[in-house]
């Protein structure tokens, strides 16, 4: 028997506007997002071979971190998607692939690492108060670490 190999992509997504993502079925839509990148820029074929294996097993609305799991044969196709897509929900945004890692240890670890830096840039931009930001961080670190899991 075969063991499915996986990659953890950390993704970071930063809105033009500022704003933080609303909540409502924002792994779905972030999901078909992404296949969409993946057929506009790999075509048919791509897009059949890498979208078997793709979910989003966590997304923040607050700091636009999120972790998505693909196949290890088409993780640089999927990245290379992610960092082309220029949109999501109708908004502008920037999305960036802060870490590409095969253990579930590793997209836990650095995912939490993105949100502490993303809640401290909050606290400085005045969004976040610097006393919410433990009590965010234990919450989210928890949530992280079952989410990415299951």
């Amino acid at each position: 028997m075969v063991r499915f190999k996986n990659r953890y992509l950390v993704v970071e997504i930063a809105h033009n506007d500022g704003r933080a993502m609303e909540d409502a079925r924002k792994e779905r839509d972030l999901l078909d997002a992404i296949r969409d990148a993946v057929k506009e820029n790999f075509g048919d074929v791509g897009a059949g071979r890498a979208v078997a294996a793709l979910s989003v097993r966590y997304a923040d609305a607050m700091t636009g971190v999120c972790v998505v799991r693909c196949d290890r044969e088409r993780a640089r196709a999927v990245r290379g998607a992610v960092t082309t897509m220029e949109g999501f929900r109708g908004r502008r945004a920037a999305f960036a692939v802060t870490h590409c890692g095969g253990t579930v240890r590793g997209a836990r670890d650095a995912c939490v690492r993105r949100l502490s830096a993303r809640l401290h840039a909050l606290v400085a931009e005045g969004r976040v108060r610097e006393a919410d930001v433990e009590g965010i961080l234990e919450t989210q670190g928890k949530i992280v670490a079952t989410a990415v899991t299951n």
